[in-house]
C-alpha cells in the first residue's frame, strides 16, 4: 500500500503532456488536462472525463454521460453498446503509448503494473463475472456510491409503493449464512486489488434491516470478520492511515430501512448493529403528509418513521432521510410541504445525519403514472419542485450544518454502480 500518492509527468511524442497519479485507490491519468482516465487497482476503467463529457462506467458494464447543455443544464444519457465499446478502444489506445513510454521510467511504485492490467482487463468477462455475483443493483444512497455491495436480501419485502419498480423484477428472499459467506467471498474476488476504492459496505437489497434480528446479526457478525471497520470517531489522521494501511479497511456499514421494518426492531436491536459495524441507516420518508402516504401505497404512516428515526438516533447511530420533490402532484401539494417540514422537525437530526431531497422521476415500469393520469393528478415539472423544497427548507426549524442535518440533492437518474 502507498502511503502517499505518486506523481509522474510524461510528454509524449506528439507532443501531449501526461500526468499520472497513483495513491492506495486508484491511478488517474490526465492528458492535457483535457482527457481524464480514472482506474481501480485491478486496471478496471470506472471514469473519464473528454473534453466536458463526464462517463462513469459501473461494474455492470452500463456508461452514462453526462454534460451541461447549451444553456448550462445538467444533461445525461446511456451510451448505447456501440459507443461504450468505442470509448475503450480509445481508452486503451491512449494507454498503450503511454505504457510504452513510462516503461523506460524506473518504477518503484508499480504504476506500471496497473497501466499493464489496464490494458489486459477484459470486459467481457468482468460483466459475466459481476452477473454471476450479483442481482441487479438498483439504487444507492449518493454517498454510498463507491460502497461494496454485499446482497444480504434480494428484492423488497413490500413492492407495494406505486411510484417503485426498482425491485419488481425479483422476489424478496433472504440469504443463508452459508450462502451469503459465499456470496461476500465472490464479491471480494470480482473486484480484486480493486476494492480499494470501495470504503463502506451497503448491506443491500431494498430494506435489507427487515431481516429478524436472530438472523441479521450473524450475517452482520461474517461482514465484521471479514472487514475491519474503522473504530467510530477516530481523528482525521488515523482514520486515514487505516484505510491507507489495509485495502479491507472499511469506514462502516450502511443500509436501507422502510417504517415498518425499523417498528420491529428496538433500541437494543440497533445498538447491538452498531456494535458490528453499522454506521447509517437511510429511511424513505418520501412524504410526511399521511394522505399522500396512503394514496402512493407506502406501507409506514410518517408518525412510524419519525419514531423510528428516534429510535436509531438514541442507539447512535447516523441516519439520512429521504424526501421525494414533486410526487402527488398540485393535488397533494400543500399537505405534501407543510407536514414533510413538520415530519423532519420532529426528528432529532443533527450534523451526522442528511436530508435528501431526491426529485420525482415517474417510472414508467411503476403503476403512478397510470393512477395519477386516471385521478387527474398532474405530472411535476423542475420549476414545482424546485418551489417544494424551497418551501419545505423554509419551513424547517431543525438548524443548518453544521450542527444540524446536511440537505442534498439525490437525482436517481445520477446513479451508476
Amino acid at each position: 500500500m502507498l502511503a502517499t500518492a505518486s506523481h509522474h509527468h510524461l510528454t509524449l511524442s506528439d507532443g501531449r503532456k501526461v500526468h499520472l497519479r497513483l495513491n492506495h485507490e486508484a491511478l488517474t491519468i490526465s492528458m492535457d488536462e483535457l482527457l481524464i482516465y480514472t482506474f481501480d487497482l485491478a486496471g478496471r476503467l470506472v471514469g473519464a472525463f473528454d473534453h466536458g463529457v463526464n462517463y462513469r462506467r459501473g461494474v455492470d458494464g452500463r456508461v452514462l454521460a453526462r454534460w451541461r447543455d447549451e444553456r448550462n443544464r445538467r444533461a445525461r444519457r446511456w451510451l448505447s453498446g456501440e459507443e461504450a465499446e468505442g470509448l475503450l478502444a480509445r481508452m486503451r489506445e491512449d494507454v498503450e503509448v503511454i505504457s510504452k513510454q513510462y516503461a523506460v521510467i524506473s518504477d518503484p511504485y508499480a504504476v506500471g503494473d496497473v497501466l499493464a492490467r489496464a490494458l489486459a482487463f477484459d470486459y467481457a468477462l468482468d460483466v459475466r463475472r459481476f452477473h454471476q455475483v450479483y442481482r441487479p443493483i438498483s439504487i444507492l444512497p449518493p454517498d454510498q456510491y463507491q460502497a461494496l455491495v454485499l446482497q444480504a436480501t434480494e428484492g423488497c419485502s413490500f413492492n407495494t409503493c406505486t411510484f417503485c419498480a426498482l425491485y419488481r423484477d425479483r422476489p424478496f428472499r433472504i440469504k443463508s449464512p452459508a450462502e451469503f459467506e459465499s456470496h461476500v467471498a465472490d464479491a471480494l474476488d470480482f473486484f480484486g486489488p480493486g476494492l480499494s476504492m470501495r470504503r463502506s459496505i451497503f448491506l443491500a437489497d431494498a430494506n435489507a434491516l427487515i431481516i429478524p434480528q436472530h438472523r441479521l446479526l450473524p450475517l452482520m457478525t461474517l461482514v465484521a470478520r471479514a472487514f475491519p471497520i474503522l473504530p467510530e470517531d477516530a481523528p482525521t489522521e488515523v482514520r486515514r492511515a487505516w484505510l491507507r494501511g489495509d485495502p479491507r479497511a472499511m469506514t462502516g456499514v450502511f443500509a436501507f430501512v422502510d417504517g415498518l421494518s425499523a417498528e420491529r426492531k428496538g433500541m437494543e436491536d440497533f445498538r447491538a448493529m452498531r456494535a458490528l459495524g453499522l454506521r447509517r441507516v437511510y429511511i424513505g420518508l418520501e412524504s410526511g403528509h399521511e394522505p399522500l402516504l396512503t394514496w402512493l401505497r407506502k406501507p409506514s404512516a410518517a408518525a412510524e418513521m419519525v419514531d423510528a428515526v428516534s429510535r436509531m438516533k438514541d442507539a447512535g447511530l447516523h441516519v439520512g432521510v429521504i424526501v421525494l420533490l414533486g410526487v402527488g402532484g398540485h393535488r397533494f401539494d400543500q399537505g405534501h410541504v407543510e407536514d414533510t417540514a413538520a415530519a423532519l422537525n420532529a426528528m432529532p437530526l443533527d450534523g451526522d445525519d442528511i436530508i435528501y431531497f431526491s426529485p420525482f422521476q415517474p417510472d414508467p415500469a411503476a403503476p403512478y403514472l397510470s393512477i395519477a393520469r386516471a385521478e387527474g393528478v398532474d405530472r411535476p415539472d423542475d420549476a414545482f419542485m424546485d418551489s417544494q423544497r424551497t418551501r419545505i427548507l423554509a419551513r424547517l426549524t431543525l438548524p443548518p450544518p453544521p450542527a444540524g442535518p446536511k440537505r442534498a440533492p439525490y437525482n436517481l437518474a445520477d446513479f451508476v454502480y
